[in-house]
């Protein structure tokens, strides 16, 4: 199971789009260094994935060389709204395309997932965020807006948990006084509580995080998170703690902290895996 947070956030004057996610794979076994939160490589964009991954693997890779491939969408010439619709097309063509089916079956098993694909249009000056998906009555892949008049959405395999996570974050906001337009990590906060309650035992290992911003350009964070219910936080990129002296040039996101400032400079994002927290070089 998969528990995606995609919201907009407001940073002084300007806006940014955040994805947040858990980090567990799950399917007779668990595997909590998962990556789910991805970047797109023409930079303005970023993407999510929940559900099989003998679909979503290949899907995501046809996506991503797809646009590498094309310099208009490489280079951002090519907007976020026609960027899906090739996107569109590239996921019905691989899906069209499996063969050697069962005897008597007509059609491939429709693939049990979801992708949510987020970034900034250059065009209208505004960040927007979809959910792709098969739909089986028609046999299609279709796209649906999950921020048209809101600020920020959960999306997921698991519908309880997208319900009580939308619930929490409505409740938490009006606890600070706040309303949607005033929305700064709440739903990552309640993305967090998610996944250390265990509730949902499908969610789980340490949140991943990324963002989009107004300047056409992505950036993937490490997320200070305590490994395997030690106590003692850690960096964790795209779920997994990094090894002794591993070291990154992501910034750190420390839910206690909030961000680092942007750009970095002097190393600011370098941080080593150390077991104490207070010993990280800054």
């Amino acid at each position: 199971m998969t528990l995606v947070a995609t919201f907009v956030r407001k940073a002084g004057r300007f806006t940014e789009l955040i994805f947040a996610s858990d980090s567990r794979l799950s399917g007779g076994s668990a595997n909590d260094y998962a990556q789910k939160v991805f970047q797109l490589p023409r930079s303005d964009a970023l993407f999510s994935f929940a559900g099989d991954t003998s679909y979503a693997y290949p899907l995501m890779n046809q996506m991503i060389r797809s646009i590498e491939a094309y310099p208009n969408s490489f280079d951002r010439r090519l907007p976020l709204p026609k960027l899906k619709g090739h996107i569109l097309r590239v996921f019905q063509q691989s899906y069209s395309a499996i063969h050697s089916l069962p005897v008597g079956q007509k059609y491939p098993e429709d693939p049990d997932n979801f992708f949510v694909i987020g970034g900034f249009d250059w065009q209208t000056g505004t960040h927007g965020a979809w959910s792709l998906s098969f739909n089986p009555s028609v046999k299609a892949f279709a796209f649906r807006s999950i921020l048209r008049g809101q600020m920020f959405c959960f999306t997921g395999d698991n519908i309880d948990a997208v319900k009580f996570a939308t619930r929490s974050t409505y409740e938490l906001l009006r606890e600070k006084g706040k309303d949607q337009s005033e929305i700064d990590m709440e739903p990552f906060e309640i993305l967090a509580s998610v996944i250390k309650s265990g509730t949902y035992p499908g969610i789980g290992g340490a949140p991943q995080l990324g963002k989009c911003f107004q300047h056409l350009n992505t950036q993937l964070y490490q997320v200070l998170w305590p490994e395997n219910g030690s106590g003692i936080s850690h960096p964790h990129m795209t779920g997994r703690p990094l090894l002794p002296g591993e070291r990154s040039v992501w910034p750190l996101f420390d839910p206690l902290k909030g961000f680092p400032s942007l750009p970095q400079e002097s190393g600011d994002g370098d941080y080593a895996h150390a077991e104490d927290p207070a010993s990280y070089d800054e």
